[in-house]
Protein backbone atom coordinates (compact mmCIF):
# COMPACT_ATOMS: atom_id res chain seq x y z
CA UNK A 1 0.00 0.00 0.00
CA UNK A 2 1.72 3.37 -1.12
CA UNK A 3 2.54 6.05 1.58
CA UNK A 4 0.98 9.17 0.31
CA UNK A 5 0.33 12.61 1.36
CA UNK A 6 0.24 16.58 2.15
CA UNK A 7 3.68 18.55 2.66
CA UNK A 8 1.57 21.08 5.00
CA UNK A 9 0.28 17.98 6.65
CA UNK A 10 4.02 15.72 6.90
CA UNK A 11 7.07 17.11 6.97
CA UNK A 12 9.28 15.18 4.40
CA UNK A 13 11.89 15.20 7.48
CA UNK A 14 9.17 12.75 9.50
CA UNK A 15 9.25 10.63 6.00
CA UNK A 16 12.48 10.20 5.75
CA UNK A 17 12.65 8.88 9.55
CA UNK A 18 9.92 6.72 8.74
CA UNK A 19 11.08 5.12 5.99
CA UNK A 20 14.52 4.75 7.19
CA UNK A 21 12.84 2.54 10.62
CA UNK A 22 10.71 0.15 8.98
CA UNK A 23 13.74 -0.18 6.39
CA UNK A 24 11.81 0.66 3.11
CA UNK A 25 12.92 -0.09 -0.42
CA UNK A 26 11.65 1.90 -3.13
CA UNK A 27 10.91 5.82 -4.05
CA UNK A 28 9.24 8.46 -2.72
CA UNK A 29 7.83 10.97 -5.03
CA UNK A 30 7.98 14.80 -4.00
CA UNK A 31 5.65 17.14 -6.66
CA UNK A 32 6.55 20.79 -5.01
CA UNK A 33 3.67 23.45 -5.28
CA UNK A 34 3.04 25.63 -7.09
CA UNK A 35 6.16 25.06 -9.61
CA UNK A 36 5.55 21.28 -9.91
CA UNK A 37 9.00 20.86 -9.43
CA UNK A 38 8.97 16.69 -9.10
CA UNK A 39 11.91 15.02 -6.63
CA UNK A 40 12.65 11.33 -6.42
CA UNK A 41 14.69 9.75 -3.65
CA UNK A 42 15.42 6.18 -3.77
CA UNK A 43 15.72 4.12 -0.56
CA UNK A 44 17.02 1.07 -0.27
CA UNK A 45 16.07 -1.18 3.13
CA UNK A 46 16.00 2.07 4.75
CA UNK A 47 19.35 4.42 3.33
CA UNK A 48 18.96 6.99 0.89
CA UNK A 49 21.19 5.36 -2.28
CA UNK A 50 20.31 8.04 -5.20
CA UNK A 51 18.19 11.45 -6.04
CA UNK A 52 16.58 12.63 -9.40
CA UNK A 53 15.44 16.23 -9.54
CA UNK A 54 13.80 17.45 -13.07
CA UNK A 55 14.80 21.04 -12.33
CA UNK A 56 17.66 22.27 -14.30
CA UNK A 57 20.82 21.75 -12.61
CA UNK A 58 24.39 20.56 -13.15
CA UNK A 59 24.85 16.82 -13.93
CA UNK A 60 27.78 14.77 -13.48
CA UNK A 61 29.55 15.61 -16.19
CA UNK A 62 29.03 19.44 -15.93
CA UNK A 63 30.21 19.29 -12.02
CA UNK A 64 33.40 17.44 -13.13
CA UNK A 65 34.08 20.01 -16.03
CA UNK A 66 33.50 22.89 -14.33
CA UNK A 67 35.40 21.42 -11.53
CA UNK A 68 38.51 21.15 -13.98
CA UNK A 69 38.34 17.18 -13.38
CA UNK A 70 38.16 16.39 -17.38
CA UNK A 71 38.26 18.70 -20.24
CA UNK A 72 35.60 19.56 -22.65
CA UNK A 73 36.91 16.93 -25.62
CA UNK A 74 36.12 14.57 -22.63
CA UNK A 75 32.23 15.82 -21.91
CA UNK A 76 31.97 15.84 -25.93
CA UNK A 77 33.44 12.55 -26.01
CA UNK A 78 31.29 10.84 -23.47
CA UNK A 79 28.26 11.96 -24.81
CA UNK A 80 29.36 10.35 -27.88
CA UNK A 81 29.66 7.39 -26.22
CA UNK A 82 26.10 7.51 -24.06
CA UNK A 83 24.55 8.53 -28.01
CA UNK A 84 26.16 5.35 -28.99
CA UNK A 85 24.65 3.34 -26.01
CA UNK A 86 22.40 5.18 -23.77
CA UNK A 87 22.03 1.71 -21.58
CA UNK A 88 25.21 2.76 -20.18
CA UNK A 89 25.58 5.57 -17.75
CA UNK A 90 27.57 8.62 -17.18
CA UNK A 91 29.99 6.96 -14.31
CA UNK A 92 30.22 3.78 -16.30
CA UNK A 93 31.64 5.96 -19.41
CA UNK A 94 33.77 8.58 -17.48
CA UNK A 95 35.12 5.47 -15.57
CA UNK A 96 35.93 3.68 -18.62
CA UNK A 97 37.45 6.67 -20.11
CA UNK A 98 39.70 6.54 -17.59
CA UNK A 99 39.83 10.49 -17.16
CA UNK A 100 38.51 10.46 -13.72
CA UNK A 101 39.76 8.37 -10.75
CA UNK A 102 37.33 6.07 -9.52
CA UNK A 103 37.49 7.95 -5.88
CA UNK A 104 36.51 11.61 -7.39
CA UNK A 105 34.25 10.11 -9.43
CA UNK A 106 32.64 8.74 -6.34
CA UNK A 107 32.97 11.80 -4.37
CA UNK A 108 30.84 14.16 -7.19
CA UNK A 109 28.66 11.17 -7.08
CA UNK A 110 27.47 11.60 -3.37
CA UNK A 111 27.59 14.81 -3.53
CA UNK A 112 24.62 15.44 -6.25
CA UNK A 113 22.97 12.79 -4.26
CA UNK A 114 23.40 14.46 -1.22
CA UNK A 115 23.03 18.21 -2.46
CA UNK A 116 19.64 17.20 -4.39
CA UNK A 117 18.61 15.57 -1.27
CA UNK A 118 18.95 18.38 1.05
CA UNK A 119 16.84 20.96 -1.22
CA UNK A 120 14.09 18.57 -1.57
CA UNK A 121 14.01 18.44 1.95
CA UNK A 122 13.62 22.37 2.36
CA UNK A 123 10.17 22.42 0.02
CA UNK A 124 7.39 22.83 2.43
CA UNK A 125 4.25 23.04 0.20
CA UNK A 126 3.60 19.99 -2.64
CA UNK A 127 2.51 16.12 -2.38
CA UNK A 128 4.78 12.98 -1.38
CA UNK A 129 4.08 9.11 -2.54
CA UNK A 130 5.93 6.32 -1.09
CA UNK A 131 6.31 3.28 -3.59
CA UNK A 132 7.74 0.10 -2.64
CA UNK A 133 9.22 -1.77 -5.52
CA UNK A 134 12.69 -3.44 -6.11
CA UNK A 135 15.69 -1.23 -6.71
CA UNK A 136 17.86 -2.00 -9.49
CA UNK A 137 21.67 -2.14 -9.18
CA UNK A 138 21.66 1.16 -11.47
CA UNK A 139 20.31 3.33 -9.06
CA UNK A 140 21.95 2.43 -5.98
CA UNK A 141 24.91 4.82 -7.04
CA UNK A 142 25.78 5.40 -3.30
CA UNK A 143 24.85 4.83 0.33
CA UNK A 144 23.94 7.80 2.43
CA UNK A 145 22.35 6.90 6.05
CA UNK A 146 19.22 8.79 6.80
CA UNK A 147 20.18 9.99 9.84
CA UNK A 148 23.21 11.97 8.27
CA UNK A 149 21.04 13.34 5.90
CA UNK A 150 18.69 15.07 8.56
CA UNK A 151 21.34 16.10 10.63
CA UNK A 152 22.97 18.15 8.41
CA UNK A 153 19.80 19.15 6.81
CA UNK A 154 18.75 21.32 10.39
CA UNK A 155 22.33 22.27 10.78
CA UNK A 156 22.32 24.11 7.09
CA UNK A 157 18.65 25.27 7.63
CA UNK A 158 20.05 26.86 11.24
CA UNK A 159 23.28 28.54 9.12
CA UNK A 160 21.00 29.88 6.59
CA UNK A 161 18.54 31.50 8.74
CA UNK A 162 21.41 33.39 10.45
CA UNK A 163 22.79 34.28 6.69
CA UNK A 164 19.22 35.81 5.79
CA UNK A 165 20.19 39.13 6.33
CA UNK A 166 22.87 38.98 3.75
CA UNK A 167 21.61 36.39 1.63
CA UNK A 168 18.32 35.40 1.36
CA UNK A 169 17.83 31.85 -0.53
CA UNK A 170 20.38 30.10 -2.93
CA UNK A 171 19.09 31.78 -5.56
CA UNK A 172 20.48 34.91 -4.72
CA UNK A 173 22.54 36.60 -7.28
CA UNK A 174 25.66 37.66 -6.24
CA UNK A 175 27.97 39.92 -8.34
CA UNK A 176 31.25 42.07 -8.67
CA UNK A 177 31.04 45.18 -6.53
CA UNK A 178 32.51 48.81 -8.23
CA UNK A 179 33.91 48.96 -4.86
CA UNK A 180 35.93 46.38 -5.57
CA UNK A 181 40.01 46.87 -5.26
CA UNK A 182 39.27 50.51 -3.90
CA UNK A 183 40.81 49.50 0.06
CA UNK A 184 44.07 47.72 -1.86
CA UNK A 185 45.45 44.67 -1.67
CA UNK A 186 42.65 41.78 -1.46
CA UNK A 187 43.97 39.10 1.22
CA UNK A 188 41.69 36.02 0.78
CA UNK A 189 41.78 32.55 1.46
CA UNK A 190 41.94 29.85 -1.67
CA UNK A 191 38.42 29.05 -1.43
CA UNK A 192 37.50 32.61 -1.20
CA UNK A 193 39.17 33.56 -4.44
CA UNK A 194 37.57 30.58 -6.27
CA UNK A 195 34.35 31.61 -5.02
CA UNK A 196 34.81 34.69 -6.09
CA UNK A 197 36.30 34.05 -9.68
CA UNK A 198 32.70 32.27 -10.23
CA UNK A 199 30.06 35.02 -9.61
CA UNK A 200 29.76 36.45 -13.03
CA UNK A 201 26.66 38.52 -12.33
CA UNK A 202 23.96 36.15 -13.29
CA UNK A 203 24.91 32.84 -11.52
CA UNK A 204 23.08 32.31 -8.53
CA UNK A 205 24.74 31.22 -4.89
CA UNK A 206 23.17 27.24 -6.08
CA UNK A 207 24.46 27.44 -9.32
CA UNK A 208 28.25 28.63 -7.62
CA UNK A 209 28.00 26.15 -5.42
CA UNK A 210 27.06 23.00 -7.67
CA UNK A 211 29.94 24.48 -10.37
CA UNK A 212 32.07 23.82 -7.81
CA UNK A 213 31.10 20.53 -6.48
CA UNK A 214 30.31 22.39 -2.87
CA UNK A 215 27.87 22.93 -0.67
CA UNK A 216 25.40 25.88 -0.21
CA UNK A 217 25.65 26.64 3.30
CA UNK A 218 29.79 26.54 2.78
CA UNK A 219 29.29 28.91 -0.31
CA UNK A 220 27.00 31.39 1.39
CA UNK A 221 29.29 32.10 4.04
CA UNK A 222 31.79 32.93 1.68
CA UNK A 223 30.21 34.94 -0.50
CA UNK A 224 28.31 36.58 2.70
CA UNK A 225 31.95 37.66 3.99
CA UNK A 226 33.01 38.98 0.09
CA UNK A 227 29.80 41.23 0.82
CA UNK A 228 31.21 42.28 3.83
CA UNK A 229 34.19 43.65 2.51
CA UNK A 230 32.73 45.34 -0.26
CA UNK A 231 34.09 42.92 -2.72
CA UNK A 232 30.45 41.78 -4.05
CA UNK A 233 26.72 42.86 -3.63
CA UNK A 234 23.50 40.94 -3.98
CA UNK A 235 21.29 41.98 -6.28
CA UNK A 236 17.10 41.78 -6.48
CA UNK A 237 15.74 40.16 -9.31
CA UNK A 238 15.20 43.63 -11.17
CA UNK A 239 19.03 44.57 -10.72
CA UNK A 240 19.83 41.60 -12.48
CA UNK A 241 17.88 42.03 -15.25
CA UNK A 242 19.65 45.52 -15.92
CA UNK A 243 23.16 43.68 -15.86
CA UNK A 244 22.15 40.79 -17.80
CA UNK A 245 24.65 40.92 -20.64
CA UNK A 246 23.42 42.27 -24.11
CA UNK A 247 23.75 39.12 -25.78
CA UNK A 248 21.48 37.29 -23.68
CA UNK A 249 18.68 40.15 -24.36
CA UNK A 250 19.20 39.95 -27.41
CA UNK A 251 18.54 35.96 -27.57
CA UNK A 252 15.81 36.47 -25.61
CA UNK A 253 14.16 38.79 -28.02
CA UNK A 254 15.18 36.56 -30.75
CA UNK A 255 12.97 33.91 -28.91
CA UNK A 256 9.73 36.00 -28.51
CA UNK A 257 10.25 37.07 -32.52
CA UNK A 258 10.19 33.03 -32.87
CA UNK A 259 7.03 32.27 -31.21
CA UNK A 260 5.69 35.16 -32.68
CA UNK A 261 6.40 33.57 -36.22
CA UNK A 262 8.52 36.61 -37.31
CA UNK A 263 11.61 34.12 -37.96
CA UNK A 264 13.56 36.42 -40.58
CA UNK A 265 13.96 39.16 -37.44
CA UNK A 266 14.45 36.60 -35.04
CA UNK A 267 17.26 34.98 -37.18
CA UNK A 268 18.97 38.78 -37.87
CA UNK A 269 19.29 38.98 -33.44
CA UNK A 270 20.63 35.51 -33.58
CA UNK A 271 23.28 35.91 -36.45
CA UNK A 272 24.25 39.16 -34.89
CA UNK A 273 24.97 37.08 -31.83
CA UNK A 274 26.68 34.44 -32.92
CA UNK A 275 29.20 36.82 -34.85
CA UNK A 276 30.41 37.95 -31.44
CA UNK A 277 29.63 34.79 -29.23
CA UNK A 278 30.14 32.14 -31.89
CA UNK A 279 30.36 29.39 -28.98
CA UNK A 280 27.02 30.28 -27.38
CA UNK A 281 25.14 27.00 -27.30
CA UNK A 282 21.89 29.00 -26.65
CA UNK A 283 21.98 30.91 -30.11
CA UNK A 284 23.11 28.16 -32.10
CA UNK A 285 19.75 26.30 -30.61
CA UNK A 286 17.98 28.98 -31.90
CA UNK A 287 19.56 29.19 -35.61
CA UNK A 288 18.43 25.53 -35.38
CA UNK A 289 14.78 26.29 -34.47
CA UNK A 290 14.48 29.18 -37.26
CA UNK A 291 16.12 26.44 -39.75
CA UNK A 292 13.09 24.22 -38.83
CA UNK A 293 10.86 27.25 -39.36
CA UNK A 294 11.81 27.52 -42.82
CA UNK A 295 12.11 23.86 -43.74
CA UNK A 296 15.64 23.86 -43.85
CA UNK A 297 16.23 20.56 -42.30
CA UNK A 298 20.09 19.84 -43.10
CA UNK A 299 20.70 23.08 -41.81
CA UNK A 300 18.89 22.32 -39.00
CA UNK A 301 20.75 19.22 -38.41
CA UNK A 302 23.85 21.00 -38.73
CA UNK A 303 22.81 23.70 -35.87
CA UNK A 304 21.30 20.98 -33.35
CA UNK A 305 24.83 19.19 -33.67
CA UNK A 306 26.53 22.24 -33.04
CA UNK A 307 24.72 22.94 -30.14
CA UNK A 308 25.15 19.66 -29.06
CA UNK A 309 29.20 20.18 -29.34
CA UNK A 310 29.06 22.92 -27.44
CA UNK A 311 27.10 22.16 -24.97
CA UNK A 312 26.36 17.93 -24.79
CA UNK A 313 24.18 17.97 -21.75
CA UNK A 314 21.44 20.13 -24.32
CA UNK A 315 18.58 18.14 -23.96
CA UNK A 316 16.08 20.31 -25.93
CA UNK A 317 18.30 20.21 -29.08
CA UNK A 318 18.75 16.32 -28.32
CA UNK A 319 15.05 15.65 -28.58
CA UNK A 320 14.44 18.16 -31.50
CA UNK A 321 17.30 16.61 -33.29
CA UNK A 322 15.23 13.39 -33.22
CA UNK A 323 12.54 14.96 -34.86
CA UNK A 324 14.39 16.16 -37.64
CA UNK A 325 16.34 13.34 -38.16
CA UNK A 326 12.87 11.85 -39.11
CA UNK A 327 11.35 14.82 -41.13
CA UNK A 328 14.92 13.72 -43.00
CA UNK A 329 14.06 9.96 -43.24
CA UNK A 330 16.36 8.90 -41.23
CA UNK A 331 14.42 6.72 -38.95
CA UNK A 332 16.70 5.12 -36.75
CA UNK A 333 18.89 8.38 -36.52
CA UNK A 334 15.53 9.88 -34.87
CA UNK A 335 15.32 6.75 -32.32
CA UNK A 336 18.94 7.09 -31.10
CA UNK A 337 18.80 10.45 -30.39
CA UNK A 338 15.32 10.09 -29.00
CA UNK A 339 16.72 7.41 -26.95
CA UNK A 340 19.40 9.12 -25.55
CA UNK A 341 17.43 12.02 -24.55
CA UNK A 342 15.47 9.93 -22.35
CA UNK A 343 18.28 9.25 -20.83
CA UNK A 344 19.33 12.51 -19.90
CA UNK A 345 16.10 13.61 -18.84
CA UNK A 346 13.99 10.76 -17.19
CA UNK A 347 11.29 12.61 -15.80
CA UNK A 348 10.60 15.05 -18.94
CA UNK A 349 7.41 16.41 -19.07
CA UNK A 350 7.57 15.01 -22.90
CA UNK A 351 8.88 11.46 -21.49
CA UNK A 352 5.13 9.91 -22.24
CA UNK A 353 5.23 11.19 -25.98
CA UNK A 354 8.73 10.37 -26.78
CA UNK A 355 8.74 6.97 -25.60
CA UNK A 356 5.36 6.55 -28.14
CA UNK A 357 7.57 7.92 -31.18
CA UNK A 358 10.67 5.90 -30.42
CA UNK A 359 8.01 2.82 -30.68
CA UNK A 360 6.18 4.21 -33.46
CA UNK A 361 9.32 4.76 -35.61
CA UNK A 362 10.44 1.47 -34.73
CA UNK A 363 7.42 -0.14 -35.83
CA UNK A 364 7.59 1.70 -38.87
CA UNK A 365 11.13 0.68 -39.60
CA UNK A 366 10.06 -2.71 -39.49
CA UNK A 367 7.19 -2.77 -41.64
CA UNK A 368 9.81 -1.18 -43.93
CA UNK A 369 11.83 -3.38 -43.67
CA UNK A 370 9.40 -6.13 -44.65
CA UNK A 371 8.16 -4.48 -47.50
CA UNK A 372 12.02 -3.92 -49.13
CA UNK A 373 12.35 -7.70 -48.39
CA UNK A 374 9.12 -8.45 -50.72
CA UNK A 375 10.87 -5.92 -53.63
CA UNK A 376 13.58 -7.86 -53.58
CA UNK A 377 11.87 -10.91 -54.30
Amino acid sequence: MPIEGSLREFALTDIFQLLHLSQKTGELRIVREPSGSTGLVIFNHGTVVGTILDEASPRLGYMLLNAGKITEADLHRADQLHSEDPSRSWTDILTSMEVVESSEMDRFIRFQVEETAYEILGWEDGKFSFEERDVDDSECVTLIPVESILMEGARRADEMSALATTIESPTAVPRLSDRAGEGGMIDLAPEEWEILGRIDGTSDVKSIAWTLGRNEVEVSKIISKLAELSLVEIGDEEEIARTRPPHEVSLDQAEGLLESGEVREARRHIMSVLKRHPEEPRAHLLAARSLERIGDWLGATEAYERTLAIDPLAVEARQRLGLVRLKMGDIEGAAREWTAYLRMAPDSVDKNIVERAIGAVRELQIVLDELDGREDR
